[in-house]
């Protein structure tokens, strides 16, 4: 379908849920031509049906338990809560939606001012296959997610180190397992937790941060990116592997914490660079 037809016919769909009279997708065909003014009546009814149906499978809207004939096409439909928080109609029966891909990235965006453009990229498609139950998938696009973020951590880094012998050492393996053992025994080596609370040393506060990301760091970090690691490549093999709901939305929900220890690790050592 041409694109205009089909985000005409996405806000066409989006005005009918939001209707009191037209939350039926057999009602919303039949007076498309004189509904909100005419303004849709040019659009192509195949286009209405799967924006129609692309709202339902997103989970937009669900079907109305006190006005459902059985009938898909003539049922009458409601606006589930993860709807509302996208319309902005939250009302007194709103409930808050684990891992609602939307609010999700939004927050991360939000509480975490460093995090990577393309990480939550990866992580947003994993949160949108969640909801339709594509746990495969999630998995490999959460993966993609952590190894974006633990290369930034190693980047900034090496950056911090200028060392140009250290990134060549870096450099000799493409596995993100590697790097990711050479990261850890090059700051412990080279003492980056006692270097950079020495630069940052008259602000407390700070000082009291850093050294709890690197508890985190110490006590957490590792076995998160392990099993994130582990998870996608065995997730991404044809191995008949497979991954159930109850893994898959644990994995999302520990990638918050995940990304607070890596973007905040990032943050304090540009910060400690930028003031050598």
């Amino acid at each position: 379908m041409p694109e205009k037809d089909g985000q005409l016919a996405i806000d066409f769909a989006i005005e009918c849920i939001k209707d009191r009279d037209l939350k039926n997708l057999s009602n919303a065909l039949a007076y498309r031509k004189t509904a909100f003014g005419g303004k849709y009546k040019e659009v192509d009814e195949d286009a209405i049906i799967d924006a129609w149906a692309n709202l339902f499978l997103d989970g937009w809207i669900g079907p109305d338990p006190h006005q459902a004939s059985g009938d898909w096409f003539k049922g009458w439909l409601r606006i589930t809560s993860y709807g509302k928080t996208q319309l902005g109609l939250l009302g007194e029966d709103y409930y808050p939606v684990f891992l609602d891909p939307v609010l999700t990235i939004s927050g991360l965006r939000s509480t975490i001012p460093k995090i990577d453009d393309v990480a939550l990229s990866y992580f947003e498609k994993s949160l949108w296959a969640i909801k339709k139950h594509l746990f495969l998938s999630a998995i490999v696009t959460m993966g993609c997610a952590s190894e974006r973020s633990i290369l930034l951590l190693i980047e900034a880094t090496l950056d911090y180190y200028d060392d140009q012998k250290l990134r060549d050492e870096f450099n000799k393996s493409d596995k993100i397992k590697t790097k990711f053992e050479l990261f850890k025994n090059t700051i412990a080596k080279r003492g980056l937790k006692r270097e950079l609370l020495t630069i940052l040393e008259s602000d407390l506060t700070k000082c009291s941060e850093l050294k709890r990301l690197f508890i985190d760091f110490d006590n957490t970090l590792d076995s998160m990116f392990q099993i994130y690691r582990t998870n996608r490549n065995d997730a991404g093999h044809p191995s008949g592997i497979s991954f159930d709901k109850d893994i898959t939305r644990a994995e999302a929900a520990m990638f918050r914490k995940y990304c607070k220890i890596i973007y905040g690790l990032i943050a304090y050592i540009e910060e400690a660079k930028s003031s050598k």
